[in-house]
């Protein structure tokens, strides 16, 4: 079980912004030695899980690419968010994101970018993000247990970050959890709008988040519009997942 927690960890540098790593990185990252972390690049590596670029030096292999279209193929969630995020993307033409996460990291289920001359790019969103740096993020956070959010907080907090109020910090993810809608900046990204809405799955438990990444001075015009749409779109994608909204 340890080596597989070490496999996840060693699979979990990998990155878009970070697609390549020598073994002393790697061994580095994950706080193993470098004669273990050669040994468990090199076994990934037989299997196609990584591949050798240079000497020392390794990518993501080619059985990644082939269980991630496994996985986007069979999913009950892209299933039911694909027909959703065609419609959206072609009545209004914009960004279009799919979230997850994953140990703190926010993850790119999909993706489309928008066709108006001025755009979001899709690459605006993605895992060299931190959870609390993005509004989707949050939306993530918000539904960590106690002691989730807690761990989270004690790998991340910084001195003078906002992220230690923790009290302050825990009512505002309350009120994300109550409204399951977040809109705001994502980090470095300033221009950027990311209108964010929760999916929940059959058993009303939150899967996803559903992102419309818009230009701000676009939003600025009619926040409560991309709001609504952000808010019903995810709520169609959640009763295609069998989601029942109950009355209050």
């Amino acid at each position: 079980m340890k080596t597989l927690r070490k496999v996840g960890e060693l699979l979990r540098q990998f990155t878009a912004a970070q697609p390549e790593h020598s073994v002393t990185d790697l061994s580095r990252a994950i706080g193993n030695s470098v004669s273990g972390t050669h040994d468990l690049v090199n076994g990934l590596a037989r299997i196609g899980l990584l591949r050798k670029v240079e000497r020392g030096r390794y990518r993501l292999g080619p059985l990644v690419a082939t269980l991630n279209r496994a996985l986007e193929d069979s999913s009950a969630l892209t299933e039911a968010a694909r027909p959703v995020l065609a419609a959206l993307w072609r009545d209004y033409g914009e960004t279009l994101h799919l979230t997850l996460h994953d140990h703190g990291r926010l993850l790119v289920l999909d993706a489309l970018e928008g066709t108006q001359a001025l755009r979001v790019s899709r690459e605006a969103l993605g895992s060299w993000i931190a959870l609390h740096d993005s509004p989707p993020g949050m939306l993530h956070l918000a539904q960590f247990s106690p002691a989730q959010l807690d761990e989270y907080l004690d790998r991340h907090t910084r001195p003078g970050s906002r992220l230690e109020d923790r009290a302050r910090l825990r009512a505002e993810l309350d009120a994300l959890a109550r409204d399951g809608f977040n809109a705001g900046a994502p980090k470095d990204e300033a221009d950027v709008i990311c209108v964010s809405a929760l999916i929940r799955d059959h058993i009303a438990q939150p899967v996803a988040v559903l992102v419309i990444s818009v230009p701000r001075s676009r939003h600025e015009v009619q926040p409560r519009a991309f709001r609504n749409i952000a808010l019903g779109a995810a709520r169609t994608i959640s009763e295609r997942l069998g989601y029942e909204l109950r009355p209050n």
